[in-house]
């Protein structure tokens, strides 16, 4: 079995942090509907959307060499929430594609 240099691990790390996060976001959207439903409709967006930023701060900042180089804990902290961003997104997208279906609203 080869052996992997650290750089090349870093990459597997990225994506399987981010292929996390888009799982996290598919399974959060639905359940966050679920629960706030009937109280709140107006409350699941912005909070699925926080959730999700939070989620990606914490994971890209904490996961130790994800990043190439070493950065500050400040820039991971954005990278992370710009990745839990765009798989909360992309979770969006899934779901309206999926209550819709192709042809749109």
């Amino acid at each position: 079995m080869e052996q992997y240099s650290p750089t090349e691990r870093r990459g597997y790390r990225r994506f399987a942090v981010a292929g996390i996060l888009f799982l996290l976001a598919l399974g959060l959207f639905p359940a966050t509907a679920a629960v706030l439903d009937d109280t709140a409709e107006n409350l699941i967006l912005p909070l699925f959307i926080a959730v999700m930023v939070v989620a990606g701060m914490l994971m890209w900042s904490l996961v130790p060499g994800v990043s190439s180089r070493p950065h500050s804990r400040s820039r991971l902290v954005g990278i992370g929430a710009l990745v839990g961003l765009i798989a909360a997104g992309i979770a969006i997208g899934v779901f309206f594609a999926l209550l819709n279906g192709y042809s749109g609203a």
